[in-house]
């Protein structure tokens, strides 16, 4: 390197010190996230995933003002103030009753005379009220209901055919003190479904309970 005056100066290959005050300029490189870069611009919020930076949450959300407000990159509640949906019912003791095997059942399909329609739901009704007394299925506040039929074999069936056999067989479920009604106020629900093959073909009732 050569010197105004012509003669060759000797690098000694040291780097100046780094100016303090130059550090401190806004817009210097390197800054961290969440530094304010100068002027009237605000602050860069850090973003997760750079820097090992995360989005505040907890104490740091409520010292940036953003608690109760959805979080700005998942889109999920703030779970400082997020509350727990009321839960109306809750299951509990499942209790299986079987009716016997071959019981001449009830089908939305039957074209039967009243009289005889009338002797299958008593006898429906029977089976279901003794089997609840043989199970000792204590008193139950209230219930969802699953009526399954086990048909003879695999044949195609609709199952909402057999909810008069099931109706028959509540009403059984009621004569045996298990339940006061089985009105909506203590039945929440009654589903009818096909199950696998037994001999002869026999109808199950599931009773859940449910509670407040």
């Amino acid at each position: 390197m050569t010197s105004p005056d012509g003669r060759a100066r000797e690098s000694t290959g040291a780097r100046p010190a780094p100016d303090p005050a130059a550090e401190r300029t806004p817009g210097a490189r390197g800054a961290a996230p969440g530094v304010s870069l100068g002027g009237p611009s605000l602050a860069v919020p850090p973003v997760a995933g750079e820097g090992g930076y995360a989005s505040p949450h907890g104490q740091d959300r409520e010292r940036a003002g953003l608690a109760g407000m959805p979080d700005p990159e998942t889109g999920a509640a703030d779970p400082a103030t997020q509350t727990a949906a009321p839960v109306r019912g809750r299951a509990g003791r499942t209790f299986t009753i079987a009716l016997p095997a071959g019981l001449k059942l009830l089908s939305l399909n039957d074209r039967l005379h009243y009289g005889q329609r009338y002797r299958r739901s008593q006898d429906i009704k029977k089976a279901a009220c003794v089997m609840a007394l043989k199970a000792k299925v204590p008193r139950l506040e209230r219930v969802s209901v699953v009526v399954e039929y086990q048909p003879r074999d695999r044949r195609e069936r609709d199952a909402d055919n057999i909810s008069p056999s099931g109706k028959a067989a509540l009403d059984g479920i009621v004569a045996a003190k298990v339940l006061a009604d089985d009105s909506k106020t203590y039945v929440t629900g009654v589903r009818c479904t096909i199950g696998e093959p037994y001999p002869l073909g026999r109808l199950v009732l599931h009773l859940t309970e449910v509670t407040a």
